[in-house]
């Protein structure tokens, strides 16, 4: 792409975001404006109040019409690892807190449907305000989106989809999941947002489809005027605006290094993740549903060794039931076609909630520390739903080798109650002459500091660890990831952590069971030899992070990486532990686009 006279006019400018989708983008801007509607406020007579209603669910029901033609669009080409947002969009719009409310407004304040849509509206935005938590204030966008479509549904305004040309940057204060999830379909090269962070829709749906993006930007929706040339660094978190000709030369050098080395990576994806002195490691993947499973087989996974199960609850309107445990767990044991499977049990509660624990209203004051995950699953609550889950898996488990995962487990004790439940269905299963593995493998995710600590207990009751890292990590640190004020804390490589890891997998070889790593630790190409050094012969990962790991690995020798940890372990901070790592992995020349 070509510099114009107009581009050559401009100064480069340069902003820093938040990195949330790697690789390089170089396009020209198209602006999306937020065209926030002002809504027309008005009051009403009495006797109107019913016509407004009824306007009211009217715009509700166009709006999920609009939104369930968008969702069949992306399920025809895209299976559900997209559409569970667009979902939750359509569950919002049959929420009493939006809908009770604005017609509570029509009728006892006498006033139009837009405005009390508004009023409904900032209510729950309020409420999301004053959570201290990064990524439920995120959420609060959501409501905002679904706002706008119903707004614009009772305006008689045009909704449909952004269609921006091939290779365009989409600019925007924030975009909305259904925007987000069909951009790639239109070749777009990247994106950047003023609004939005880490675990943001923008930057989820981003990384799935490998798109470039840089978010939290602030104020660049300001500064970009549509056409103006921009290079997007999802790397490092920058965007370059009108840059020069030298500028747009330098990242195109990137991109082509970056493209050959990727080729390179994916080109080895048949080979296996074994070092130079010839210690195998598995690479698995950590998928959300079936329809992921192809993706990873192709980056070269040999594995699933996280299937998260939440997302069935979560993106439906009514619970699953042991016939949908048993049909999707099917449909990823035949796709993985006699590869190992890793089913983890729903991990609900805090901040992945579903339908049924909205409506049973816990408030709970701190709910990552309350009734969640296996707590949930034994409890009266979800005990039913634990079963009916349990059944569905343990029947697919006659299909192939599948393994079944209790995650949040704190010692035990609680490990002996989720085992007696598990036994009390395969009885039933017996007595009903359905057919499932007897022998099938029963593990544990490791996410607390109560199992580390009694890992030698914990290990003689079952038969394979996962490790947590991303929970173990906060509840070791005492520290909310996603809170900004301290999440400089938050630091994979501090030594009490890997002492953790260490003791976690001394337990397990002990004990004579697998274990592998689960969180995002095992998907950092700085953090993952470090693992192996520690004893982790297994890791798994979302799918684009496998070639990459798989690469380092290949150029490192077991006998280094234990070395490499028995000189770590004793230094006292994680910034001299994260240095000697890359020392040793620039002393190899590995490339390592670690990050934090």
């Amino acid at each position: 792409m070509g510099r114009s006279s107009d581009d050559a006019r401009k100064v480069e400018l340069r902003r820093e975001g938040v990195a949330v989708s790697a690789g390089i983008a170089i396009g020209r801007a198209f602006l999306v404006g937020r065209d926030l509607i002002k809504e027309p406020r008005y009051h009403v007579e009495p006797d109107e109040s019913d016509a407004e209603v009824s306007r009211f669910h009217r715009a509700i029901a166009a709006s999920d019409k609009q939104l369930e033609k968008i969702k069949g669009k992306l399920a025809a080409s895209e299976g559900e690892s997209d559409f569970h947002i667009i979902t939750a969009h359509q569950l919002m719009l049959k929420d009493e807190h939006l809908v009770d409310a604005a017609v509570g407004y029509i009728k006892e304040e006498s006033i139009n449907a837009e405005w009390a849509l508004r009023k409904a509206v900032d209510d729950i935005r309020g409420v999301f305000d004053a959570i201290e938590d990064d990524y439920f204030r995120e959420r609060r966008s959501d409501i905002d989106f679904v706002g706008e479509r119903v707004l614009r549904n009772l305006l008689g305004k045009e909704t449909g989809p952004l269609r921006p040309p091939p290779d365009a940057v989409v600019v925007a204060y924030d975009l909305s999941p259904a925007d987000t999830a069909q951009l790639h379909k239109h070749a777009v090269a990247g994106l950047i947002t003023d609004a939005g962070g880490k675990t943001s829709h923008t930057a989820i749906i981003a990384r799935a489809h490998e798109l470039p993006a840089v978010v939290g930007l602030e104020d660049v929706t300001e500064v970009v005027e549509d056409d103006d040339l921009l290079i997007v660094d999802g790397v490092n978190g920058v965007v370059i605006i009108n840059p020069t000709a030298p500028t747009v030369a330098l990242y195109r050098d990137q991109q082509r290094k970056q493209a050959a080395i990727e080729a390179v990576l994916l080109g080895n994806k048949d080979l296996p993740a074994r070092t130079r002195d010839g210690a195998e490691v598995q690479l698995f993947c950590n998928i959300d549903g079936p329809d992921e499973v192809d993706d990873a087989v192709e980056h070269g996974a040999v594995g699933v060794g996280l299937y998260r199960t939440e997302y069935l609850f979560m993106t439906r309107d009514v619970v699953p039931d042991e016939a949908l445990h048993y049909d999707t767990a099917c449909q990823v044991l035949r796709r993985m076609a006699g590869r190992p499977v890793t089913i983890r049990t729903f991990d609900l509660g805090a901040d992945k909630l579903a339908g049924f624990l909205e409506a049973a209203r816990l408030d709970e004051a701190n709910p990552a520390l309350g009734l969640r995950s296996t707590r949930l699953c034994l409890a009266d609550l979800g005990r039913e739903l634990f079963r009916a889950q349990l059944r569905g898996l343990l029947r697919a488990s006659a299909l192939g080798p599948l393994r079944i995962m209790f995650p949040m487990i704190s010692g035990v004790g609680e490990l002996r109650a989720v085992k007696a439940v598990l036994d009390e269905v395969k009885a039933e299963l017996r007595a009903h002459e359905q057919p499932f593995d007897e022998h099938v493998k029963v593990g544990i995710m490791i996410e607390m500091p109560s199992a580390a600590v009694i890992a030698d207990l914990l290990a003689r009751e079952c038969d394979f660890f996962s490790i947590g890292t991303n929970d173990l990590i906060q509840y070791t640190m005492a520290v909310d990831r996603v809170n900004e004020l301290v999440s400089y804390l938050y630091e994979p490589l501090h030594p009490a952590l890997l002492r953790l890891l260490r003791d976690c997998a001394r337990a397990a070889h002990t004990a004579g069971i697998p274990v592998s790593i689960c969180g995002e630790m095992a998907a950092d190409p700085i953090v993952a030899p470090v693992l192996v050094g520690l004893g982790f012969t297994e890791l798994s990962m979302s799918a684009v992070a496998i070639p990459e790991v798989k690469g380092v690995l290949r150029a490192t020798t077991l006998v280094d990486l234990e070395k490499l940890v028995e000189r770590i372990v004793v230094l006292p901070t994680a910034h001299e532990i994260r240095d000697a790592v890359t020392a040793y992995l620039d002393q190899i020349g590995v490339p390592h686009g670690g990050h934090r």
